[in-house]
C-alpha cells in the first residue's frame, strides 16, 4: 500500500527536518562494551532475485548489467549479502547464470517461493507446495557447491493471517530445514523502481535526481524510525536486518546508500552473526493480514499481553468489589453508554445497569462471593499505514472476554449458588478500558 514516490516527498521534507531536530527516529544510544566494535551490526538481503521485474527489463543483457552493477556495490562495500529467490523470475539459462554470479562472489542464496504468493489470499497445502517449489529449486542450483537453502523469506512478509496458518508454516519450514529470514528494518525501495526506469528511458536525467533523492530520504527515515523501536524494545543497540530489493535503482543507488550506512556508525556482518543476538529469539506470535517487520510483530506481542492482563486484572478487581458488596465500584468499570443484555431484557447506560443491580441485589447478603473465570480473551487491532506507505500493527484498541462467572453464598442461606456464562466488551477510554457490552446469562 505505498504512496507514489511524488506525494511522498513532501511527507519525507517535512519529516526529515523533524528527524534532525532530536526527534523519536534518532536511535537510542546503545551500551558500548570496552574493547568492542561500537557500529551496529547490518545485514544486507536483497529479494526478488534474479530481477523484480522482468516486465521492465525484457532483455536479458539488461538484467545482466543490472547484476553486475549491484554486485559491485556489494563488493566495494565488502558485502556478504543474503539473496532471495523468487524461482517464477528466472526467466531461463541466462537468469540462472546471473544467479551463479551471485553465489560466485560469496553471496548466499536462499528460497522466496516460486509464485511470489500472498499467505493471506492463499490456503496454507497450496502456500506450502509453492514454497517447497521454490526450494527444490534452488536446492539443485547449490548442490553442486555442497550448499543447501538455509534460509526462507516470506513474500510481503506475510507470515499467517490465522493462528493455523502460523503454524502450518513454522512446521513446515521445521521439517524442510528453513529458517524464517525476518526483516527488521522494511521500506518501499521497490516502489522507486517504475518511475527510475522510466525517467531513464526518456533520458529525463533532472527525474532520475528527484526519484535518487527521494529513494534516499525514504531510506533514511525508515532505517532511523525502525532502529529507534528496536532500541527502545530491547533497552540497547540492536542489530537489523535491511530488506532491499533487486531493480535497476537499487544497482545505481547502493553505492551511495552504503556509504550512508558506514557514516552513520554501521557495519555490514553477516546473517548468523546478527541472528546469533538475542533479540532474534524473542517468540511472537503475530497473527495478520499483512506483513510488518520483526521489531513491529515483538511490540505488537508485547502490547497485546499487557492490555490483556491489564483487562483481565480490571475484572479481577470488578469481582472483587461485587464480593465485598460494592455496587458503586463493580459498575464504575462500565461507560456511560453501555449495553447489559440478559435473558430478561437490555439495560443501557451504567446509570441504568447500577439500578438495575441495586434492585435485584439490595444488600451484601443478596449479592454472595463472585468468582469469574476468563475461557478465553481476543484482542482487537488492525494495521495502520504509515505516510511512507509501510503497514505497522496498530494498538489494541478492543478486548473481548468470554468468562464463567459464579455465585457463592453460605450454605443454609436463601440463596443457592448461581453460574452462568458472559461476554464482555471493553474499550480502552480516557481513563483506562470499560465495558461497552456485557451479555450474561
Amino acid at each position: 500500500m505505498p504512496n507514489t514516490p511524488t506525494r511522498r516527498l513532501a511527507i519525507l521534507s517535512f519529516l526529515l527536518v523533524f528527524a534532525g531536530s532530536g526527534s523519536i527516529l534518532r536511535s537510542a544510544s546503545a551500551t558500548v562494551v570496552p574493547g568492542s566494535d561500537p557500529r551496529r551490526p547490518v545485514v544486507i538481503t536483497v529479494d526478488d532475485l534474479p530481477i523484480v521485474s522482468a516486465k521492465l527489463h525484457p532483455d536479458p543483457a539488461e538484467r545482466e548489467r543490472i547484476t553486475r552493477e549491484m554486485l559491485l556495490a556489494l563488493r566495494k562495500h565488502g558485502i556478504r549479502a543474503v539473496g532471495l529467490v523468487t524461482w517464477d523470475r528466472v526467466q531461463g539459462e541466462k537468469d540462472v547464470e546471473l544467479l551463479r554470479m551471485w553465489l560466485e562472489q560469496g553471496h548466499e542464496l536462499g528460497n522466496h517461493s516460486y509464485k511470489h504468493l500472498s499467505y493471506t489470499r492463499t490456503a496454507p497445502a497450496e502456500y506450502i507446495a509453492d514454497v517447497e517449489a521454490g526450494r527444490k529449486q534452488v536446492a539443485a542450483l547449490l548442490e553442486p557447491s555442497g550448499r543447501t537453502v538455509r534460509f526462507f523469506r516470506f513474500p510481503f512478509l506475510r507470515e499467517g493471517d490465522t493462528p493455523e496458518k502460523l503454524d502450518a508454516m513454522r512446521a513446515y519450514l521445521a521439517q524442510s530445514g528453513q529458517r524464517n529470514l525476518p526483516v527488521t528494518l522494511d521500506n518501499q525501495d521497490w516502489s522507486f523502481e517504475e518511475p527510475w526506469v522510466e525517467a531513464r528511458k526518456k533520458g529525463d536525467r533532472q527525474a532520475m535526481d528527484r526519484v535518487a533523492e527521494q529513494y534516499h530520504e525514504s531510506l533514511h527515515l525508515e532505517i532511523r524510525g525502525h532502529e529507534a523501536v528496536g532500541d527502545r524494545l530491547f533497552g540497547r543497540q540492536t542489530p537489523q536486518i535491511l530488506l532491499l530489493h533487486a531493480t535497476e535503482v537499487s544497482a545505481a543507488q547502493w553505492d551511495r546508500l552504503f556509504t550512508w550506512l558506514t557514516e552513520t556508525g554501521h557495519r555490514f556482518a553477516g546473517s548468523d552473526e546478527v541472528l546469533g543476538d538475542p533479540a532474534f529469539s524473542e517468540p511472537h506470535r503475530y497473527v495478520g493480514h499483512f506483513g510488518p517487520g520483526l521489531w513491529d510483530r515483538i511490540a505488537a506481542e508485547r502490547r497485546t499481553k499487557t492490555d490483556v492482563a491489564e483487562v483481565e486484572a480490571l475484572l479481577k478487581k470488578q469481582a472483587e468489589a461485587w464480593s465485598r458488596g460494592d455496587l458503586e465500584a463493580f459498575t464504575s468499570v462500565y461507560a456511560d453508554d453501555a449495553t447489559f443484555l440478559t435473558s430478561s431484557g437490555v439495560t443501557q447506560g451504567r446509570q441504568a445497569v447500577l439500578d438495575r443491580y441495586r434492585k435485584r441485589y439490595p444488600d451484601r447478603q443478596a449479592m454472595g462471593t463472585l468468582t469469574l473465570e476468563v475461557l478465553e480473551t481476543r484482542p482487537a487491532s488492525g494495521t495502520e499505514v504509515t505516510m511512507l506507505g509501510g503497514a505497522r500493527p496498530s494498538r489494541v484498541h478492543g478486548v473481548s472476554v468470554a468468562a464463567r462467572w459464579k455465585l457463592s453464598y453460605p450454605e443454609g442461606g436463601e440463596r443457592k449458588d448461581a453460574e452462568g456464562l458472559t461476554l464482555i466488551v471493553l474499550r480502552r477510554g480516557a481513563n483506562g478500558w470499560e465495558i461497552v457490552q456485557d451479555a450474561s446469562m
